[in-house]
């Protein structure tokens, strides 16, 4: 691994990539991406066009975006440099994951690997791409920083024949999504269970939304939905939003929250806010009675907490390392003239014990052993190659 100094394409529409498998880019970098993003589109203009813009063709419906078929035959063959890039904006932790299982794949699959951290400076976060373009790169791995800025530099790749592997941020060869109405449904169907085995069908709950970032909102509705099978004794006392994303604001709003209703027993969110929740229960001294917490993010601390066996009973994960070791397979399936996704829709995974916790964290260390297991964390759709490599995603301007 190398670190670096500090057409007319035929396009994916907007609804066909959106409809049921929107993904989050980075509310607050280092934050999970797979918790709080930005939705995918193209970067907006810097003025409104003098004249009306024309209403994009948005093409077939959403349900002819197949499961992805790998082919049996090999395509035109790019002449690229075995070399794959990833531009990292930060150094934390679950983006040096995905470093190391980026360069644990480009080993197996003899790639060469380069990497730079941007530090969140999205003027160095250009410059290193840049450098990687003007280097020669077959593959570009990338995630939401400033996606006006990269935009047209992950179009530059595409147009050089280049494999751009993208969190979110369109334009994208392959790109990585989560179907945010599942993920909250998930949360909230395990919430149900443990209520009506434990509570005999009746909690009062409280919710953290982060319904400023859109496309949060539908994971909002599909936590409430899930909760709600647990029968007509649940009952939503307290749905809010806590301003932002931190343990202290978790804190404060649970505080508030637990005022007005004190004999709250179900809370949900992120982790980072549940977390926050979870030391206002403790301050309270109620952390010993029969009441349910879980997140979402796979946080450590969180983990931990669910290893203890207290109110904090769940905690639904990403498999990152999972997403970085199949960006550098798919790197080398695009060198050999191989098909390869356009959209890798991603899972997530509860984990609610010890055990639990263990299997993952096991599987995420041994990425290149897990790998044909694949499917338990996230669905391939669609169908690239090389020689098809101007059917990229992108929206419709």
């Amino acid at each position: 691994m190398h670190r670096l100094p500090d057409s007319d394409a035929r396009s994916l529409s907007r609804r066909q990539l959106l409809k049921g498998m929107v993904w989050v880019g980075s509310a607050a970098i280092g934050a999970n991406l797979l918790a709080a993003c930005a939705p995918v589109g193209a970067p907006a203009p810097a003025t409104a066009p003098s004249t009306p813009t024309p209403e994009p063709d948005l093409g077939p419906d959403p349900g002819a975006f197949t499961a992805f078929q790998p082919s049996d035959t090999v395509g035109e063959i790019p002449n690229l440099p075995r070399r794959i890039a990833w531009a990292n904006t930060s150094n934390a932790e679950f983006f040096l994951a995905i470093t190391n299982a980026i360069q644990l794949a480009a080993e197996d699959r003899d790639l060469e690997f380069i990497t730079a951290i941007a530090n969140d400076d999205s003027a160095r976060n250009i410059e290193q791409i840049n450098t990687f373009l003007q280097r020669g790169i077959a593959a570009l791995c990338i995630q939401p920083l400033d996606a006006n800025a990269q935009a047209p530099l992950m179009q530059q790749a595409i147009d050089d024949g280049i494999a751009v592997m993208s969190l979110v941020t369109p334009p994208s060869t392959v790109q990585a999504v989560a179907d945010q109405y599942k993920v909250g449904y998930t949360q909230g169907l395990a919430a149900a269970k443990w209520i009506t085995e434990n509570l005999g069908g009746q909690a009062k709950v409280h919710y953290f939304n982060i319904d400023t970032i859109e496309v949060l909102i539908a994971r909002h509705q599909g936590v409430l939905d899930g909760v709600r099978t647990a029968g007509e004794g649940v009952e939503i006392v307290s749905d809010v939003n806590a301003g932002a994303i931190t343990n202290e604001a978790g804190f404060n709003t649970m505080n508030t929250v637990l005022q007005a209703h004190p004999d709250i027993n179900v809370i949900l969110g992120g982790d980072t806010l549940v977390l926050g929740a979870l030391a206002a229960i403790e301050a309270a001294g109620r952390a010993g009675e029969n009441i349910y917490m879980s997140g979402i993010d796979g946080d450590a601390e969180a983990l931990n907490k669910v290893r203890e066996g207290g109110p904090y009973k769940a905690s639904f994960a990403f498999a990152y390392p999972m997403m970085g070791y199949a960006w550098g397979q798919y790197a080398a399936d695009w060198l050999e003239g191989k098909s390869i996704p356009q959209v890798m829709q991603f899972n997530a995974i509860e984990l609610n014990s010890a055990e639990s916790i263990d299997a993952f964290e096991q599987a995420m260390s041994n990425v290149r052993d897990t790998w044909q297991d694949a499917d338990t964390y996230f669905t391939n759709l669609g169908s690239i190659s090389y020689e098809t490599r101007d059917q990229y995603v992108r929206v419709a301007a």
